[in-house]
């Protein structure tokens, strides 16, 4: 199941594998642990900045997915209703005190080098995460939904309750900000 393809065939997959799903099949809840596990991963972890809490947000939101699965309606994508589920979890989390990781790491390259292009990657990263900072809360959720969670302009849409066209848009200009402060700042 490709998560970038918002042709009929996903939604016919998906519909299929739901409603084998409702009746118990294991393999249709694999299907669908197999298809969505690491992107709600992601997103979690974008959001906690630590591998064991976003492993339980994880798991937190799977279960709630089970829980939650006979009373979907099959109104809009399902990508959309799990990564409602998995939103809902992370604010659970965040109601609970803990503090919420600025996500630059998953926007900003994370690999590895030697020498000078080490130390200029992680001054450009500090000024990334600086500039970062400064998104309101709305635009680093664009962001983290797109780059981190890899969701298409319609599945962040149909999540937020926005046009494909406002959701690309909101993270074009997003993305246009963020280029000209990263110039102005030589980063």
């Amino acid at each position: 199941m490709c998560m970038e393809n918002e042709g009929p065939r996903l939604v016919e997959i998906e519909l299929n594998t739901i409603h084998r799903a409702l009746t118990g099949d294991e393999t249709a809840l694999a299907q669908i642990y197999d298809a969505y596990a690491k992107p709600i991963y992601r997103y979690h972890y974008s959001r906690v900045g630590n591998a064991a809490d976003a492993e339980d947000l994880t798991s937190q939101t799977f279960m709630a997915v089970l829980e939650a699965l006979p009373r979907y309606q099959h109104r809009g994508r399902f990508t959309a209703w799990m990564f409602q589920i998995a939103r809902n979890k992370a604010m659970d989390h965040f109601r609970g005190n803990h503090n919420e990781s600025d996500m630059t790491e998953s926007v900003a390259d994370t690999a590895q080098a030697d020498g000078l292009e080490a130390v200029a990657r992680n001054e450009s990263r500090a000024k990334l995460k600086e500039l970062m900072r400064m998104l309101n809360e709305d635009e680093k959720e664009l962001l983290r939904l797109r780059f981190t969670a890899e969701l298409s302009y319609v599945q962040i849409g149909q999540l937020l309750g926005r046009s494909e066209d406002a959701v690309r848009k909101s993270i074009r200009r997003t993305l246009d900000r963020l280029a000209v402060q990263m110039e102005a700042q030589h980063v």
